[in-house]
């Protein structure tokens, strides 16, 4: 079976989860590679040098590429008017083409299938007025297939687009620990304590986009009333502050250090992963805070419930109450650190990248089929 790849989408930014979801998914695949499958992956011609420096920290060595020589978005234009170029005058003939964000032909021979990671446009389009909806929608139309990371996202396909729920299957994400990141959690803390420069002994993490869903304010602000009774503790945000939340690294105690190579050592020195999102696709740091053996207060709405289940401290993720109250948890009692780490190993054993592969292979065959 051939399968073609929408690749751009996956490489264009190195620090997302489309890039975990892309390479680790890929790499899954490979192991199938030359028996079941055979994998292509299709990019713009100014990403071609970055993907083959890519395949080759990977060691994907049978993975073919293939490039265009036009932008992905002049193409998208053209194909919102006209069905041609067809895919197969493009890129040849194959069995799937999968989309992993939007980028989907008119037409095709094979069968398309997209992948859908959330839909918090729609679910929140307060924070995103500005947003290009057609894109998508129109990929929605087109493809014959959907893949969904969570059933919280099936849930939101179905709802806001009418999608049959046999045309729909999901496919949980996962991660892979880098075998550094397991030292000592003491020893790890210690060090980034005085590579940057933190004035605290422990502290909880936070992850921040551009995109204020992450509920970084809310956060901060639930932060402020334990710090007041703890002085020794800090929250380090990682990542991309929105840009009129900057003040917030002026806080006492708070640590905004921006984007990191590897989020891991943040994790396994944490206390806790703070991730109260407001929405969430699947929320894959929750799965990276477990396989470090991190507690985890997350959000029990959208995906987030459904992903960290009994493992986590689910709270609304609007109640600076319950915030605090699971913070204060956390700080005062080691042996629910201990329990939750044991929980979050526990749960970490329903997912695995060669499970998602494996289930990802079987939609292939049966949509081909179809």
């Amino acid at each position: 079976m051939k399968v073609l790849f929408d690749w751009d989408a996956v490489i264009r930014n190195p620090y997302s989860g489309f890039y975990t979801f892309g390479t680790s998914l890929v790499k899954a695949l490979s192991g199938h590679d030359g028996k079941e499958l055979s994998l292509t992956l299709l990019c713009q011609k100014r990403n071609i040098k970055r993907s083959r420096t890519i395949l080759n920290e990977l060691d994907l060595k049978n993975i073919q590429l293939k490039s265009l020589n036009i932008k992905f978005r002049w193409l998208e234009s053209l194909w919102s008017i006209s069905p041609y170029p067809s895919l197969d005058l493009l890129c040849g003939k194959f069995d799937i083409f999968h989309s992993f964000h939007h980028f989907m032909p008119q037409t095709f021979s094979g069968k398309k299938i997209l992948t859908v990671h959330d839909l918090r446009r729609y679910r929140l389009p307060k924070l995103y007025p500005k947003s290009r909806l057609k894109p998508f929608e129109m990929a929605v139309k087109r493809a014959d297939h959907f893949i969904c990371i969570s059933e919280a996202t099936k849930r939101d396909l179905i709802e806001l687009f009418g999608i049959p729920s046999e045309k729909i299957d999901v496919v949980y994400l996962s991660c892979k620990t880098p075998k550094e990141a397991m030292t000592s959690k003491e020893k790890i803390r210690e060090k980034l304590i005085k590579e940057y420069g933190l004035n605290c002994k422990e502290f909880f993490l936070a992850i921040s986009s551009k995109d204020k869903r992450k509920n970084i304010e809310h956060i901060v602000k639930a932060f402020s009333n334990i710090k007041r009774k703890s002085e020794d503790i800090g929250l380090v945000i990682v990542g991309i502050l929105p840009q009129n939340l900057s003040y917030l690294s002026e806080i006492a105690g708070v640590y905004a250090i921006g984007p990191v190579k590897s989020i891991y050592p943040w994790l396994r020195a944490a206390m806790a992963l703070i991730f109260v999102s407001l929405y969430e696709g699947f929320g894959l740091p929750i799965l990276e805070a477990f396989s470090v053996e991190t507690p985890v207060i997350t959000s029990n709405s959208s995906s987030m419930g459904e992903i960290a289940s009994y493992a986590g401290i689910l709270i609304d993720p609007n109640s600076k109450k319950e915030l605090i109250e699971a913070m204060e948890c956390i700080l005062k009692e080691k042996a629910k650190r201990l329990e939750m780490a044991a929980l979050g190993q526990k749960r970490l054993n329903d997912f695995s990248w060669e499970k998602t592969a494996r289930k990802t292979l079987e939609i292939y065959k049966k949509v081909a089929k179809s």
